[in-house]
């Protein structure tokens, strides 16, 4: 027979019984949780109602990062780590997300139906752009360049969703088709060349668009829209009111300041990206056998390369080879790349770390928002098989 030293106010705290107490506090503070969550639920169905009737915006980054940071604060004063405290409201937000999205799908009294021609709307974009758009209650006609006069002569929304190869001579055939008081619209990747065009060919109201996303999203929500107004109007004014009532960032630009802006974004991105997935190619190793003694940074870098080659080279020719303010993006890149080559091939410690922190500086300000939401990412990527 054995015996403990322990004593017995110890052995209390351990024993089954104890263990069942407390899994049934923590099976009650479960259900408080939950029903502290509906009733915040209940809470967001009345802040959608109000913006329903007044025509507001579901999504708001800085109402959204106040309520994150706020957790993470009142974490730090009741004992529970930050990343426990983001994580829950980020879970919460993104519920109230879905719960605005479904109370704002139905048409309002701020939301005038309209007719909407997309031309290219048998597209996978113009597939996409219609779905949501007849599910906020508008008419919405696909129709293929040069087909449908009459459906073009009398919409109230003129939407072009081709190639950008194709856009000018699509804008230039639509000229004096259109009703006086129409809207004339875009969608595609550079706006200064094509708003442009669009303000010949039509005299009412033009308006550039540019989601800053792919066909394959599943919800416009919390989604990035530039756009550039070019004859503001009331039909055009309701299109972005609606766009943020189904939960896309609005953000406006000139037409020449996107271009500026999407030469880094889009050129330089896609430009290196590129660039290293043609390096992999030439270096020869399999990806299968990379992936065998991957980091997950390199997997993650990956994943970007690889989900580039999956798509449409011409669409990434255009971007590249047609924003005019891609020449000096790409030289930078390319002077950069060359001159990182010749400190590393001249073993001068000295210059690389002046260039490493030199960039360093330039990131500062992103630094700590770029460790956050890396680590988020490799968490999640750290869990997949």
């Amino acid at each position: 027979m054995t015996t403990s030293n322990a004593p017995a106010s110890a052995l209390s705290e351990r024993s089954p019984a104890r263990l069942a107490e407390i899994r049934a506090e923590l099976d009650g503070l479960d259900r408080q949780l939950l029903e502290l969550a509906s009733s915040r639920a209940r809470l967001v169905a009345e802040v959608a109602a109000f913006k329903r009737a007044e025509g507001r915006p579901i999504y708001d980054r800085e109402r959204e990062r106040r309520i994150v940071q706020r957790a993470e604060e009142i974490a730090l004063e009741v004992g529970l780590d930050r990343g426990t405290a983001r994580a829950l409201m980020n879970v919460l937000v993104d519920a109230s997300h879905r719960l605005q999205e479904a109370a704002l799908r139905e048409p309002s009294a701020a939301a005038e139906p309209r007719h909407v021609a997309i031309v290219g709307g048998r597209g996978q974009m113009g597939i996409v752009l219609g779905r949501w758009l007849s599910e906020r209650g508008h008419r919405v006609t696909a129709i293929d360049q040069g087909d449908a006069d009459d459906v073009v002569s009398s919409a109230d929304i003129v939407m072009i969703a081709v190639p950008m190869a194709q856009v000018r001579a699509v804008v230039t055939g639509l000229a004096g088709r259109l009703r006086p008081d129409a809207l004339l619209c875009d969608v595609n990747s550079l706006k200064r060349e094509v708003c442009e065009a669009m303000a010949s060919a039509h005299t009412g109201e033009v308006l550039g668009l540019h989601p800053m996303f792919g066909p394959s999203v599943s919800s416009i929500r919390r989604q990035k829209v530039v756009v550039c107004p070019v004859r503001p109007g009331p039909i055009g004014a309701g299109l972005q009111a609606e766009l943020g009532r189904m939960g896309a960032e609005l953000i406006e630009a000139a037409p020449d300041a996107h271009d500026q802006m999407m030469a880094v974004i889009q050129v330089l991105v896609h430009f290196s990206t590129i660039a290293r997935g043609d390096a992999l190619r030439r270096v020869g190793i399999p990806i299968e056998e990379s992936l065998r003694f991957t980091s997950p940074i390199y997997r993650l870098e990956l994943s970007f390369i690889g989900r580039l080659f999956t798509q449409n080279p011409d669409l990434y020719a255009e971007i590249t080879m047609q924003n005019p303010h891609s020449a000096p993006v790409r030289s930078a890149f390319v002077d950069a790349v060359n001159a990182l080559d010749r400190t590393v091939t001249s073993g001068d410690r000295g210059a690389f770390r002046d260039a490493f922190r030199g960039a360093g500086a330039f990131f500062a300000g992103f630094g700590p928002d770029a460790m956050r939401l890396s680590d988020l990412l490799i968490e999640t990527l750290v869990k997949e098989p």
